[in-house]
């Protein structure tokens, strides 16, 4: 450990402390509001984070322009989530939510990751100031929490690439050198703007203020957590489309967005990652309406079809928010859905799972191997967007998807060697490592994680961490290379 600099580390964990304190405290305005009696569960909370994250910051003060490596980079982003996660887990404990501290642990990482699994059997019981922190907590790890501490903190200018780099997915990362901190800016500009819109398109269809905020964070962070036990299946037809449309929106990059507002159209009309993204959600939602038109006494074909391009969306993009059970629907369309829990989003957006990206370039990477044994001589050649690609990121996307579908399989045996039986194991640790939310067997859309052991509780939260770092930064931590000078 001689080769890090562990104050440095210390203080911008501290800052993340004081900055989730603060953030906490929004949630007593709707405790007051509502009289509900998780006041005292907030502002303890609350004190424990500031407290802690003022001591580390004093402590550490003068290496507060440090410069941050990479491999202080690594350490501090995989800490921060399992610390936010832990500090997020005081409200449920404290305001007696959940029975013990590990339930309110996989409560809290599950929101910070926008996994939206929970643990919780009726939330419509809960305080309305910890339902929304519960709620707030998808907002804020969805663009992700080191993104949102590069944008408000210039101290970390020094380090702020490395920082990106660390938590963001490699391969979506522009040309951003010592830009990082006005890309960080412009990131949460959207994103706010975004949920902004959200929330007043929900009002006009006659949901509170209140739900809307909660729903908004849920839908632009792809998270899933609702405040009523249907999830959105309880509000109108008119409330369940904007919410796939900004379900949709959240799952593409964030730079197209950016791009859309600069009016550079082309760029974002003819972005492969896209057209893929977008002709993956059409393909399924037809074949799914069909199937379901087909095998249903539903003549209403615009329900059909409105189920099925709600749970599409919501999946492939990780969101999880439901309007149907899935796992009632014929085989072969819950089949479809099991395979979108696969895919995942665009990478640069608040989505989990594998990305289309990396699909695309598996796809790429191979029919260009498939060509070059049919002309020996020739160079493999990837391009991207009209652009030549390295023949590393197709293999990295490669080495990636094989990674992970690997960790998946061995953690789905532990679950399975725990007791667990192997159609829930299966759907518990896809769902998690995607940040997805339902899964398949006992987890369920009309069923939550609450009946799973300990075991379960404690793999299943760092599932989430790994799967929202995309691994490698999860996992890099744990080389014992990593630790030596």
């Amino acid at each position: 450990m001689k080769n890090l600099n562990l104050k440095v580390i210390i203080h911008v964990l501290s800052n993340l402390l004081v900055i989730e304190g603060l953030f906490m405290l929004v949630s007593i305005i709707f405790s007051y509001y509502y009289m509900s009696n998780d006041i005292k569960a907030i502002l303890y909370s609350s004190s424990i984070s500031v407290l802690l994250g003022i001591f580390g910051v004093i402590l550490t003060y003068k290496n507060r322009f440090s410069e941050i490596r990479i491999k202080e980079s690594y350490v501090i982003v995989t800490f921060s989530w399992i610390i936010m996660g832990i500090i997020g887990a005081l409200p449920f404990y404290f305001g007696n939510c959940l029975p013990t501290f590990l339930d309110a642990f996989f409560e809290s990482v599950s929101g910070f990751t926008t996994t939206g699994a929970s643990v919780i059997t009726d939330v419509e019981v809960i305080p309305k100031g910890i339902l929304f922190w519960r709620s707030l907590t998808h907002w804020i790890g969805g663009m992700g929490i080191i993104v949102m501490m590069i944008a408000i903190l210039p101290a970390l200018k020094k380090g702020s690439i490395n920082l990106y780099s660390a938590e963001t997915s490699s391969i979506s990362k522009e040309k951003i050198h010592a830009r990082v901190i006005n890309v960080a800016k412009r990131l949460w500009f959207i994103y706010f703007a975004m949920t902004v819109i959200l929330v007043l398109l929900l009002m006009l269809g006659k949901m509170n203020f209140y739900e809307s905020l909660c729903h908004a964070f849920g839908a632009i962070g792809t998270g899933g957590y609702s405040t009523r036990n249907l999830s959105i299946g309880a509000y109108s037809p008119y409330i369940q489309y904007v919410i796939i449309i900004f379900m949709f929106l959240s799952g593409i990059n964030f730079s197209l967005h950016y791009f859309a507002l600069k009016g550079k159209l082309r760029k974002v009309l003819y972005n492969e990652e896209l057209i893929l993204y977008s002709s993956i959600i059409v393909v399924s939602t037809l074949l799914i309406s069909i199937g379901l038109y087909l095998s249903q006494n539903n003549n209403n074909l615009e329900e059909v079809f409105r189920k099925a391009l709600f749970q599409v969306v919501s999946i492939i993009t990780s969101t999880g928010y439901a309007t149907d059970d899935y796992l009632k629907w014929p085989t072969f369309c819950w089949l479809i859905i099991l395979a979108l829990m696969f895919v995942g989003g665009c990478a640069g957006s608040t989505s989990g799972g594998i990305k289309v990206i990396r699909h695309l370039m598996f796809y790429k990477y191979v029919f260009a191997s498939i060509k070059k044994m049919l002309y020996p001589k020739g160079a493999i050649v990837i391009k991207y967007n009209g652009e030549l690609i390295d023949e590393k990121i197709a293999t990295n996307s490669l080495i990636f998807i094989l990674l992970y579908i690997l960790i998946a399989v061995i953690s789905t045996v532990l679950l399975i060697i725990s007791g667990i039986d192997s159609q829930t194991s299966f759907g518990a640790v896809l769902t998690s490592m995607g940040g997805i939310g339902p899964g398949i067997g006992t987890v369920g859309p009309a069923s939550n994680f609450a009946h799973l052991h300990h075991f379960a509780k404690i793999l299943l939260p760092f599932l989430m961490i790994a799967g929202r770092l995309e691994l490698y930064t999860f996992f890099v931590i744990f080389l014992p290379s990593f630790w030596k000078v």
